[in-house]
């Protein structure tokens, strides 16, 4: 609160400053500023597209966090990427770089979609002449007391996917444009790492499992892991699972491949059914490695949004998640969730990370059954693996 105080206590002379300022054109210099981890980011790729083709002659730059640079780094039509320093605005310290960038580059357009205190006031200080913002949907105090330093505000409504929050935010700006859809690109040369990398992906019917998530809520758990990789080799001879995930899930997965073959070595024959990926493949190249699945299969997190911006037939246990928030869109999408009192949960602004009943039954209550019984009846008609 003690950083609004001084906001209000500045604001009349950065008011004076700002009515002396221009009016932005069709040339306007845009900070887009999206520090939401790699889901989030994914779901926001289409407020970019949206940007680029409405005001095809604006620099478009991104302020990302640094889970995400790797991603943004090769976003089409951006013309720079800034990376938060810890993926946080930390204190003074924290607004000051902020607000320096904010000047060193002469932005004349602030976008936000990841809601603060210091990305709502910074700009107004900065003497950005349009500063635009998204609000959470949970309210806190802060935010009122920030919203009269922003020159456009959409407050986020429940049962509005995020997204949707966000083009109605452009559309304050005069974007009045169709949804685009999601869009993320490898960087130049991946294709051929990845098959270099792992040559078995040319041959077989490959289905992704994503076996872990960023937010430890989601997981399915070794137990839960174990039974369903038996369930996807036995659907047909022909498929074969690449477990995916990052480098702190690589243990897991070397646990996951020793029970399977303790337990069986004919479900793992020679090692080729079963291909641990994790921790292999840097983030800028899972695109891809994505491209080779059949289908992908995991829990909501940014590598199953990932699966779905390239057009890969996607399985999202939601678990705690809600979906009217924010949710894979492709044509070949099935959302499997528990109709709970206590779920959903996890929502796009407020997101905990343990469990109020202590019992995960929103993911652990949905049974493999019915996720291969989803690819067997929805979506293996497409792909041929039987």
């Amino acid at each position: 609160m003690m950083y609004l105080l001084l906001t209000w206590l500045l604001s009349p002379l950065a008011f004076l400053r700002l009515a002396r300022a221009k009016t932005p054109t069709a040339q306007r210099n845009i900070l887009l500023i999206q520090t939401a981890k790699i889901g989030d980011y994914i779901c926001s790729t289409p407020i970019i597209e949206a940007l680029r083709k409405s005001w095809p002659t604006a620099r478009i730059c991104l302020l990302v966090a640094p889970v995400t640079e790797p991603l943004a780094r090769h976003q089409p039509g951006i013309a720079q990427v800034f990376v938060l320093p810890g993926g946080k605005v930390r204190g003074a310290a924290g607004r000051y770089w902020l607000y320096r960038l904010l000047k060193r580059e002469r932005f004349d357009t602030t976008i936000c979609l990841s809601p603060n205190q210091a990305f709502l006031t910074m700009p107004f200080l900065a003497g950005v002449t349009c500063r635009a913002s998204i609000l959470p949907n949970f309210a806190i105090r802060s935010y009122r007391l920030a919203t009269p330093f922003l020159s456009a505000a959409e407050r986020h409504l429940q049962g509005r996917m995020t997204v949707e929050t966000g083009m109605a935010l452009l559309a304050q700006l005069g974007i009045d444009a169709p949804l685009p859809k999601k869009r993320i690109v490898p960087e130049p040369g991946a294709d051929a790492w990845v098959e270099a990398q792992f040559p078995a992906l040319k041959h077989g019917c490959w289905i992704g499992l994503g076996i872990s998530s960023g937010n430890k809520l989601k997981e399915l758990g070794k137990e839960k892991l174990l039974d369903l990789i038996s369930r996807l080799l036995a659907l047909a001879p022909g498929i074969q699972v690449a477990l995916v995930g990052a480098p702190s899930d690589s243990p897991l997965a070397s646990e996951l491949l020793a029970e399977l073959s303790a337990v069986s070595q004919a479900a793992n024959a020679s090692g080729n059914r079963v291909l641990d990926t994790t921790g292999r493949i840097p983030l800028e190249r899972l695109a891809a490695l994505v491209d080779r699945f059949r289908l992908y299969v995991g829990v909501d997190s940014g590598i199953t949004y990932l699966a779905d911006a390239r057009g890969i037939p996607v399985i999202d246990i939601m678990g705690p998640a809600d979906p009217q928030d924010q949710r894979p869109t492709g044509a070949q999408v099935i959302l499997l969730r528990r109709d709970l009192p206590c779920a959903p949960c996890s929502h796009a602004f407020h997101a905990p990370y343990t469990c109020a009943t202590g019992t995960r039954a929103c993911i652990l209550e949905i049974d493999n059954h019915t996720v291969t019984a989803a690819i067997r009846k929805e979506l293996f008609d497409e792909t041929r693996c039987f």
